[in-house]
């Protein structure tokens, strides 16, 4: 009952209040001369600097929603801001005085209206009583003969003056009047709801209190002007009007009010306040006649406008909204590789005509699970819940399939996590796209690149050979000469199997090379594998004046497929002595250039490293030799050093150069080391 007391109160003393300036443009006096121009004037402003978040002192600086709101209009209207701290009662005195032009977040009263005028309400708060959490007070009337704390001079200290048997506290602002609560000198406080929410907030104590009535007294905040300053006034309107119509009201309300009230609830506050407005007015309009008539017109035409604003930026929005996700249809329609999403169940959520192409499906299965379709799940299985758990990525896996038109194809596929606009795991997103083409011209181009480093091994081996076999020759034809002579005999059986054996090496070494991988890795000894290749390029090496300097731990042993480990070791013995040969060519390197070779182990790797003396590379040039078809060589293919680096990662290796011009270069390669055989 006192609730609806204290409403018809309220509403009453609002009604007989004289119409102050503040319904809009009708009320400027018209003289038939312009406004006068506020561009780059400088006009004072009083606030009152102890009213945290509207307004008040951080770090030396004035800060709060107040101030944000004026300098945002004072950029819309040209003018500058000179701030002066004042009490509410000083800044009305001294803008009697003409000290001042403005006052900051002054709240609708009576009795100011009668010496300032007020401009468009830009922000509406309400009193709120605060009471300890464990308190017994339940409803205003439990406030009889308890102690208030209030703060002096305002409209919630004239509202309960009114109310007998409450001792109040005055204070002079509202910090002053929360400290007496703090310190149980009071069983209540009554002020603002905001800026007790926010100190009490800024020291920790939210849940140590809580409010008996939110909304006790409403309060309307407006920029207050000297008496009869109307142009003043209306160039504030404009501002408040134009700014509310923008986003920047809304970012400005967010940064001050969003732990207190959203920018929603307060539009729909304003709404619903209008709308009570409205049917009080209907009630008492025949008490109040024409004057409350145009009035209430008015506020109507007012709203409305604001309502229409409102409308047109909502249809701005979904069209917007409309228009993004065609866009997106557009893009996902538009991609060369299939696409589709999943949830978190492994529900199809998307798929675009690619995918469906793909699979040979007519229709979309989206709402499906995954895991009907094999040629989905074959690359989903296993992967989804992985994936939005931990966020990990699958990028440029293969694997072989058969297309709908029955032929054996190859896919490469991607698996990433969905995210949704708060950076949440909703799903996943697969890419794949048919790579037979690619991967057929792929095997050709490797194919050329070891015929082309073949031909070189076997122009090289030619004379290589051809000793043994002399040897082997000029054996033979001896044996009816000297077969009864015993040194004869012992030379034959020990140097013949010897050279038999160089031969074997050199053909195992060019088979190896030759017969394609087989991706199968298995332990393999790293020191054979260096010495068999070694043999391979001993005869080239000497005819170049290159000496070839090797040094291997024992027991390296690694996991590793030995075709493509000896066609790694191949490429970067036979590019190390084309450099060399080319520097000695343009003669930079007179006499005998060297090729190292090294071998051990580092912590729980095997560590190789093969150092040249070659022509050396550029910083570019370094960045760019493991780029597919990248090469400074007039009939080289590119593709020697980007296969070996493939061959190497394949085979859980790693690959790294380091090289100066004119110095030479030194690859570096390393193996989880194997454990012996």
């Amino acid at each position: 009952m006192l609730k609806k007391l204290v409403f018809i109160f309220i509403l009453l003393h609002s009604v007989f209040l004289p119409i102050t300036a503040n319904g809009g443009d009708d009320e400027i006096p018209v003289s038939g001369s312009r406004l006068t121009s506020l561009e780059n004037k400088v006009l004072k402003v009083g606030f009152d600097p102890k009213s945290p978040p509207y307004q008040f002192m951080r770090s030396d600086r004035y800060v709060g929603f107040n101030i944000d709101l004026i300098k945002k209009i004072a950029e819309d209207q040209n003018f500058r801001v000179h701030y002066v701290p004042l009490t509410i009662n000083q800044s009305i005195e001294a803008l009697r005085e003409g000290e001042i032009d403005i006052i900051l977040g002054v709240p609708f009263t009576a009795e100011f209206s009668e010496v300032v005028d007020f401009t468009d309400r830009y922000l509406t708060s309400s009193v709120g009583v605060l009471i300890p959490a464990d308190s017994p007070i339940k409803e205003l009337t439990d406030l009889q003969g308890k102690r208030v704390a209030i703060q002096y001079n305002t409209m919630e200290y004239d509202f309960l003056r009114n109310i007998r048997h409450i001792h109040y506290h005055s204070a002079h602002n509202a910090k002053t009047g929360l400290e007496v609560l703090y310190k149980g000198r009071a069983d209540a406080y009554v002020g603002n709801q905001i800026t007790a929410k926010y100190l009490l907030k800024e020291k920790g104590m939210e849940d140590e209190y809580r409010f008996l009535d939110s909304h006790l007294l409403p309060l309307e905040y407006s920029f207050a002007v000297q008496k009869g300053n109307y142009q003043l006034m209306h160039h504030l309107n404009v501002g408040i009007r134009r700014l509310k119509l923008t986003n920047s009201y809304s970012e400005i309300y967010n940064k001050w009010f969003e732990d207190f009230e959203s920018p929603l609830s307060e539009k729909l506050k304003k709404f619903r306040e209008m709308l009570i407005f409205i049917v009080v007015l209907a009630l008492i309009i025949f008490l109040l006649g024409f004057r409350w008539n145009r009035t209430l017109q008015r506020e109507v035409h007012r709203k409305t406008k604001d309502l229409q604003s409102m409308n047109l930026s909502l249809k701005e929005q979904i069209q917007k909204t409309k228009n993004s996700d065609q866009f997106k249809e557009q893009i996902l329609e538009s991609s060369a590789r299939g696409v589709v999403t999943c949830d978190h169940n492994g529900i199809i959520t998307t798929i675009n005509n690619v995918a469906l192409e793909m699979m040979g499906e007519e229709r979309k299965p989206e709402g499906k699970k995954a895991s009907d379709f094999p040629f989905l799940w074959n690359m989903l299985k296993g992967t989804i819940d992985e994936t939005i758990k931990s966020g990990k990525k699958m990028v440029g896996k293969e694997r072989k399939v058969v297309l709908p038109d029955g032929e054996d194809s190859f896919i490469r596929y991607d698996i990433q996590p969905l995210y949704n606009f708060e950076k949440k795991t909703t799903g996943i997103l697969l890419f794949f796209e048919d790579i037979t083409a690619e991967k057929r011209i792929k095997d050709q181009l490797q194919e050329q690149e070891k015929s082309r480093a073949l031909i070189q091994l076997v122009a090289g081996l030619a004379h290589e050979i051809r000793n043994p076999l002399t040897s082997i020759k000029t054996f033979v034809q001896l044996i009816p000469i000297k077969m009864n002579n015993e040194k004869f005999r012992s030379e034959i059986s020990t140097l013949v199997p010897k050279e038999i054996e160089r031969l074997n090496q050199l053909v195992e070494g060019l088979i190896n090379y030759a017969k394609p991988g087989s991706g199968k890795a298995k332990p393999l000894n790293l020191e054979k594998l260096i010495q068999s290749t070694i043999i391979l390029f001993k005869q080239e090496a000497d005819n170049k004046n290159i000496e070839i300097e090797w040094e291997a731990e024992p027991n390296l042993w690694i996991e590793a497929d030995e075709s493509q480990m000896s066609q790694v070791l191949i490429n970067l013995f036979l590019n190390a002595i084309e450099s060399m040969d080319n520097k000695r060519k343009n003669k930079k390197a007179p006499g005998t250039l060297t090729l190292s070779i090294k071998a051990c182990r580092s912590e729980e790797e095997v560590v190789v490293k093969i150092s040249d003396q070659g022509e050396g590379m550029t910083e570019e040039e370094t960045r760019k030799i493991f780029e597919p078809f990248y090469t400074s060589k007039p009939s080289g293919t590119g593709l020697g050093l980007p296969l070996s680096k493939q061959y190497i990662i394949e085979n859980n290796g790693s690959l790294s150069v380091e090289s100066k011009p004119g110095t030479g270069s030194v690859f570096e390669l390393r193996f989880p080391e194997k454990e012996s055989q």
